[in-house]
Formats: structure tokens, C-alpha cells, sequence
């Protein structure tokens, strides 16, 4: 569906700020998803328990046929993880198209193998399910993989996966923190920015299970097409609650998502607008997210932002301004009035007694991480009193934890890595603790922590960003 027929808007500033282009960074308000379809042939939860359905049985079925093929046959389990480590695209507004499309022929050709049309990939709910399916320890099985570097106890933290986190990108109406950013070109693989659904759960699930699922080829682990139907799950219940939104840059429509082989063994792209159609695809799940609003409609606001009016909220940070290169930097912005405005305009819906439509939001740009040390994430703070390993989550001044995941590889990263967030509920939850007053300063805390251990501190420099820039929409 195109934009045009919408109320939407259409930022220009502000979209080649945040890596976007013109049309694709986008607001509106939120609706309910609708309920899930009662059809036998949808992707399901691993855990769920249907009559006559052993899912994980044909799955690892399927793994093991596919295992048995020789590498170079296009069928096989390496040839899939081969594709993931040529062509993928992380990083940019593909990442999430190129998987579906991904999933859909990964999903045809357990079909082929097993004589059985009627199969669709589970997957794994890693926001009530912490942990790595039992099913995927069992060493006699096709689903273990031996060089995962956690144990069948260890849960993902909840600033990973949590509900929270979750609940904040369903309700999320600009398009770039779901879609990643936009290229400037037509290179599938171009670096441009991560949006929060990409960086925190994506990201941290490939960062927590580790081994193979730590570099390009997590292909092998057969816990990653279970991960990735469930990245897709999550696009396909925000769309559902956005009306079925869609980015009409023609650059991102009618992209060529290369390259995979069908049930056939024959080379096919598709056209990334053709994604959209999730039945096409097999994007079809028992249960999708749903949004609860205290009030029965959260009315859309149509907005506008001219170049002059949005140029003047953008408030910006270089990295000659971090301090401490050890457990913890800062960078201090001092606080103009249009974003000082902005702000105030943001978080006044969150801070008022009763419902108000959300039309307003600041997003922070992380910029130019050079990753020195992939054993590293960081926890970003805003206005935190003495941040550490041991600040909470739960703060007030927390905003999110970035995970780095497969930086370096190929066009991937190559100048630094860039992040955006949305951290409108962080300026309002840090209004109501007092710890921001609407007019002073606003500093930006890095805090670099273990990949396993948060408590357990690191290096600073290994992952140290050189700007940060917050934007007013």
C-alpha cells in the first residue's frame, strides 16, 4: 500500500538525519492487532501443543535430510547458511524483507524434504521463553549444536527480549526504528543504521546463544530459523497494528532481494515490495502482538515538518566529548530551546493524568561504533548520576543496551556502526523522578558491559561511538 494514501508524514530533515530518505520515516497512531488465524497451517510457537502436530519432530526431520546433502547442493543445510553469509543485509531498511523471503524458501525446501506441503517453522518466543528450547540440547538430534557458548538454564535478560522492550516497538510509529535505516544506494548490503527492533532483540538473541549464531553463518545453528520466525512474527504484528503501513521510497519497493534457491534448487530474487503480502510468504502465526491502550482508540495525528522548522531540533555530540575511557563515558549537550521545546512536546502525553495521542517522539542516533571487542554490549544512560555496570535497568535514566552482531563482515560496519532509538519515555520517566528539569543539560552516558556478565565491566573504547545527535519529531 502506498504511503500517498495515508496520514502519514513526510519528513525531509529529519529522515536524512536519522538515515532515512524521503518518505520513509513515518508516524501515525497505533491499533489493535487482530486476532490470530485458526488455520492448521501457520507458524507456531516450539512450546505449543496441538493435537496431531509434532512440530519440532518434522523440523528436525527436516535438519537432518537437509544435513545429509552433500554442501555444494542448494538444498542442503550449508548451502542456506552459505546464503545468509553472501548476501544478507544487516544494518539497512532490507534486513527485514530479505529474512522473510529467507524464511519462506528455507520453509519450502523442508517441505520438499519432507514430502509434506503442510510444514511451517516454529518459533521461538524468546520473551516468554527465556531460555533455549529443551529440544535443542537433546546431542542425539539434528537440532543440537555443539559450539553454543551458554548452557540449557541461562535466560536472555529482559532488556534483550522483555516484555517491556517488546510492548515499546509494537507501540514505536516511526518506521526507521523498525525497518533499520535507509541506503543510498541500491547495494543491498550498505551500512546505515539499526532500529531498536534489529539491535536489541535480533541482535542480543545472536549475541546470547553465541558459536555459530555469533557470526554470519548462525545459519548452522538450527535455533536460528526459529529466532528469525519470530523477528518476523514481530514485523508482521507491527504492521498489523499500523494498518498495514509500507515505505514508499521507490529505491526500497523495488529492490531485487537476492539471492535464494527455491524448492527446486533454482536461483530466485524477489521484489522487496512483494514481501508485504504476508500470506505469499507464509507469514501467517497463532498468535501475533497485541497493544493495550487504556483508552478504547488512540486517534491518529497527521503531522507536518518543513526543512527550515526541523533543521533547528537536532542537537549533536562528537565524541572529543566522552570522558572516562574506562567503566563508563559522558558526552554533555547543552540544551537549545528548540529541542528543549521538543521535548516538552514529547513527553507531555506520558506525563499527562489521563490518555492524550502520542504525535510527538525524540530519537537519539548513536553513531560510528568502531567494535573492538565483540565480548562487549553497551548500556546507554541519560542523565544517570554515576553510571555503572551495577545501574539497573529499571532506572529512569536507562534508554537501551546495544548488541553488536556481525560487525565487519562484508560491507557491514565497515566506517562504524550506527544506532537510533526512541527515547521519549526515558526524558518523561526522568521529568517525573526530578532528574530533568526541561531546561538544563542532557548528558549521555556509555556504559560497555560484558556479553554474559552485565555486571562484570569492560573497555569503554572497545565500542566507544563518535557522535550522538537527538532529533525532534
Amino acid at each position: 500500500m502506498d504511503i500517498k494514501r495515508r496520514q502519514f508524514i513526510q519528513a525531509s530533515t529529519a529522515i536524512v538525519a536519522l538515515g532515512m530518505t524521503d518518505g520513509a520515516l513515518l508516524l501515525s497512531g497505533n491499533q489493535s492487532a487482530n486476532a490470530a488465524t485458526a488455520s492448521k497451517n501457520v507458524r507456531r510457537d516450539v512450546t505449543a501443543n496441538v493435537a496431531g502436530l509434532d512440530q519440532v519432530a518434522a523440523y528436525e526431520r527436516a535438519v537432518r535430510l537437509m544435513k545429509d546433502r552433500e554442501p555444494n547442493d542448494p538444498l542442503s543445510w550449508e548451502s542456506q547458511a552459505q546464503i545468509h553469509q553472501n548476501h544478507c543485509p544487516h544494518g539497512n531498511w532490507w534486513f527485514l524483507p530479505w529474512h522473510r523471503a529467507y524464511l519462506f524458501h528455507f520453509e519450502s525446501i523442508c517441505q520438499k524434504v519432507l514430502s509434506d506441503p503442510s510444514f511451517r517453522l516454529p518459533y521461538w518466543n524468546w520473551t516468554k521463553d527465556r531460555s533455549v528450547p529443551a529440544a535443542f540440547w537433546d546431542e542425539r538430534t539434528s537440532l543440537f549444536q555443539p559450539n553454543r557458548e551458554i548452557s540449557p538454564n541461562d535466560e536472555v535478560e529482559g532488556d534483550v527480549t522483555g516484555r517491556t522492550l517488546i510492548n515499546r516497538i509494537m507501540n514505536n510509529n516511526v518506521d526507521v526504528l523498525l525497518y533499520s535505516g535507509a541506503t543510498r544506494t541500491d547495494d543491498q548490503r550498505e551500512p546505515a543504521s539499526q532500529g531498536e527492533l534489529e539491535s536489541t532483540p535480533h541482535n542480543g538473541i545472536h549475541v546470547f546463544v553465541g558459536g555459530e549464531m555469533g557470526s554470519f553463518l548462525s545459519p548452522r545453528d538450527p535455533i536460528f530459523w526459529l529466532h528469525h520466525a519470530n523477528v518476523d512474527r514481530l514485523w508482521r504484528s507491527w504492521s498489523e497494528l499500523h494498518q498495514h503501513r509500507s515505505i514508499g521510497d521507490k529505491l526500497w519497493k523495488d529492490h531485487k532481494l537476492t539471492e535464494f534457491f527455491d524448492a527446486d534448487g533454482k536461483v530466485v530474487t524477489h521484489v522487496t515490495s512483494t514481501t508485504e503480502d504476508f500470506a505469499k510468504f507464509n507469514a501467517e502465526y497463532d498468535v501475533l502482538e497485541t497493544v493495550v491502550s487504556t483508552s478504547t482508540k488512540r486517534p491518529m495525528e497527521p503531522l507536518s515538518f518543513t526543512t527550515k522548522g526541523l533543521a533547528g531540533r537536532q542537537l549533536v555530540a562528537f565524541s572529543s566529548d566522552v570522558g572516562d575511557l574506562g567503566i563508563a563515558g559522558s558526552m554533555q549537550l547543552a540544551i537549545d530551546t528548540p529541542i528543549k521545546n521538543s521535548i516538552s512536546k514529547a513527553t507531555a502525553p506520558l506525563l499527562a493524568a489521563e490518555e492524550k495521542p502520542i504525535d510527538s517522539v525524540i530519537l537519539m542516533k548513536i553513531e560510528g561504533i568502531t567494535v573492538k571487542n565483540t565480548e562487549t554490549r553497551l548500556r546507554v544512560f541519560i542523565n544517570c548520576d554515576k553510571p555503572s555496570p551495577n545501574t539497573p535497568i529499571g532506572s529512569p535514566s536507562f534508554v537501551a543496551t546495544i548488541n553488536f552482531f556481525g560487525v565487519g563482515h562484508g560491507d557491514h560496519g565497515g566506517d562504524g556502526v550506527n544506532f537510533i532509538f526512541d527515547c521519549t519515555s526515558t526524558f518523561a520517566k526522568l521529568k517525573k523522578s526530578g532528574l530533568y528539569n526541561g531546561t538544563g543539560d542532557i548528558k549521555v552516558s556509555f556504559v560497555p558491559i560484558g556479553r554474559k556478565n552485565a555486571k562484570e565491566p569492560s573497555v569503554l573504547d572497545d565500542v566507544k561511538p563518535k557522535r550522538v545527535t537527538f532529533v525532534g519529531l
